[in-house]
């Protein structure tokens, strides 16, 4: 029993000053240390009872399980351990450039996700590996998988055979929100086993939300949505005999707390659990793990049809099959809540626009594309958004789309499905399009008011007309964010009217965004905003080019910070890419006299300033601090051109301020010309 060694830690700590230590033979405290760190699983309430500075360094010697066993009694003791989680993440992931900001929690979680994507698949450890000591391989996969909520499912899986572990995949079960398919999209290469469990955390599971990173084969995207958007009666499962291998299906065990409901929609039994025996070198003694093969299912899909055809497939669980007997267990469909497809391609359409206008559970749809959408497709969707806005039960509140040809084609789709609360959508017309669209685009008899709360406009600096973006501002008196890029005033449209528009349509605004837009002409409409009824929480003008024009930069940006001064609501502002330089110092004023403002986080990235200037920035602080820490971002400014007065810079600020920086090199003239641009 090495509960001794509690005693000897102790010791060693009194003596250690004066103990010669040699770089090959460790120290008694470190012995001793290692030695309670691989006995955690029995000493770990008695291991708790040591000095706080003797815990803090036993914790780097723990592996990942006993680390998260223990972390909560470490917790009621004062003890962060973002310290050794961090250390974790810079083993794995290597130097992070500059400082990030997490809680604990956070880094507990990133590690955690990154080290159960490297094991899942295949990624051999090397080095001192210490957090992964001292445990089985189950163990590590179980405690990680708790903290999976975002799953990319891949068709190279070297480990791809833990899925059909239950204990790994039912605690994926529980946790898994959002399921990614990454790689290929086309059916016939996705592996069985992943198709299966893609079925476990999409009808067993908590899983709702799907990403396509590639624009799928439309095959593939039937077979995935196919039962789990329409809100549907339970399939019937007919087990019957088919040729090749099979996985187990069979109905689940009721558990303890489980509803009966529970227990039949379960019937897919996960595989039990077996160790995987590898093939040997001679072909000898094959893997005999459960294998699935969809080759029969693939057959099922009618593979010479055209897309717009596309097939109604099968129940999903007639993939995975016994081998032998027959069944007519009941297996419910999951419903998928959001989708999203990041590589849109004109052949979805046809599979999912017929879907959509009974896709009652539907919450939120994102369809990104490098490519501009046809005029006639946009109209399409919203025909089909239209349907499914008309009847009762629809569960649509997001949609983003990328992108658009026209500016009206927003309103068309904004009319089609009014109870939006979120809208998303970027514009890149098309030569043919500034004359007229090649359809016309139906309106509304009269122009209803809007739920949106959201809404996200991203434009070129090309010739596009913005008349439909202040008409949904003046139907959108909900709205609580605004994000607004690229509007390019050379139109004959002023930025002051969008402004203007705000101030007066939009009085609940929170969030405001305006990003790579010339405001250096807006500074009344700015001001006007600011003064008058102004409900703002966060602010970011980014980009936006506000001191070009000014002949006394300084009082500009004094006037600024008084404006913002009474706004009582402001915590973050964003100021980045705005050539403020020497004028940085003038932001010290934020918090002086007896009304400061209310900001805690403070971006002034890119902004060419230098030490001298973040010195200044810093005694201002210190003589009208904050109410609280201001977190701070100073990325991309060239503060490496005095290292020494850099240093003493942001040891003044580091007092009352979290800083975020980084290892930005001034002296590439590249990013010297970027940072004030």
């Amino acid at each position: 029993m090495p509960a001794p060694y509690l005693e000897q830690i102790r010791r060693a700590k009194e003596w250690q000053d004066a103990k010669v230590t040699s770089t090959i033979t460790p120290t008694l405290k470190k012995i001793c240390i290692k030695t309670v760190s691989r006995h955690m699983d029995v000493l770990d309430k008695k291991a708790l009872d040591l000095p706080i500075s003797l815990i803090k360094e036993l914790l780097q010697h723990l592996n990942i399980v006993d680390l998260d066993r223990i972390q909560p009694a470490v917790n009621r003791k004062g003890i962060s351990t973002s310290f050794v989680w961090a250390g974790i993440l810079r083993r794995i992931s290597g130097p992070r450039k500059g400082s990030t900001i997490l809680t604990e929690d956070e880094w507990r979680e990133i590690s955690m996700h990154k080290l159960f994507n490297l094991a899942f698949y295949g990624f051999r450890f090397g080095g001192d590996t210490k957090y992964l000591l001292n445990v089985d391989f189950n163990s590590l996969l179980l405690v990680m998988a708790k903290y999976i909520q975002h799953l990319v499912l891949r068709t190279s899986r070297p480990h791809g055979y833990f899925f059909a572990r239950r204990s790994v995949l039912s605690v994926l079960e529980k946790g898994v929100r959002c399921i990614q398919l990454g790689e290929s999209t086309q059916l016939r290469e996705w592996p069985s086993d992943v198709l299966y469990t893609l079925h476990r955390l999409l009808d067993h599971g908590a899983a709702r939300d799907v990403i396509i990173n590639q624009s799928p084969d439309p095959r593939l995207l039937a077979w995935i949505l196919h039962g789990r958007g329409p809100r549907s009666k339970s399939h019937q499962c007919p087990m019957e005999s088919m040729q090749g291998e099979m996985v187990k299906c069979c109905q689940m065990p009721n558990t303890a707390g489980s509803s009966a409901g529970d227990a039949e929609a379960a019937n897919c039994q996960v595989p039990e659990e077996e160790e995987p025996d590898e093939e040997d070198n001679n072909g000898g003694t094959p893997c005999k793990r459960p294998r699935l093969s969809i080759a029969s299912a693939k057959a099922e899909l009618d593979l010479t049809s055209t897309p717009c055809q596309c097939m109604v497939p099968k129940p999903l669980c007639q993939m995975f099959i016994p081998s032998a007997g027959h069944s007519t267990e009941i297996c419910h469909k999951g419903q998928i809540h959001s989708l999203k497809i990041n590589d849109f391609r004109g052949g979805v359409f046809p599979v999912l626009l017929p879907l959509l206008p009974s896709w009652l559970c539907l919450h939120s749809l994102s369809l990104q594309s490098a490519w501009t959408f046809e005029e006639g497709d946009a109209l399409s969707l919203a025909e089909s958004l239209q349907q499914l806005s008309a009847t009762p039960g629809c569960s649509l509140i997001e949609l983003s789309v990328g992108s658009l040809t026209h500016p009206a084609l927003m309103e068309s789709l904004l009319n089609a499905c009014p109870t939006l609360r979120s809208f998303s959508m970027e514009i890149h017309p098309v030569a043919e399009y500034h004359r007229a669209p090649l359809r016309s685009i139906p309106q509304p008899a009269h122009h209803a008011e809007l739920s949106l709360e959201k809404l996200c406009v991203k434009v070129p600096k090309l010739r596009t007309s913005v008349e439909s973006l202040m008409c949904v501002l003046l139907r959108s008196p909900r709205l609580t964010s605004l994000h607004v890029s690229g509007i390019n005033s050379s139109t004959g449209f002023s930025p002051s009217h969008l402004l203007n528009t705000v101030a007066e349509s939009n009085r609940h605004l929170k969030d405001l965004t305006l990003e790579d837009i010339n405001l250096s002409d807006c500074h009344a409409a700015i001001f006007q905003l600011l003064d008058n009824y102004c409900m703002l929480e966060a602010l970011s003008l980014k980009d936006c080019r506000l001191l070009e024009k000014c002949s006394d930069k300084e009082d500009v940006v004094r006037q600024l910070v008084n404006s913002l001064k009474k706004v009582p609501s402001l915590q973050s502002l964003n100021l980045a890419q705005n050539r403020l330089a020497k004028t940085v110092t003038v932001l010290g004023e934020l918090f002086k006299g007896p009304s400061p403002s209310t900001v805690k986080e403070l971006d002034i990235s890119s902004n060419f300033i230098q030490p001298p200037e973040l010195l200044e920035l810093g005694k201002l602080l210190e003589t009208h601090r904050p109410p609280q820490r201001l977190l701070l971002t100073l990325k991309s400014n060239p503060l490496d051109r005095n290292m020494e007065l850099r240093d003493t810079a942001l040891g003044t600020l580091s007092h009352l301020c979290d800083l975020i920086t980084d290892h930005w090199n001034s002296r590439d003239t590249m990013a010297d010309h970027i940072s004030i641009m």
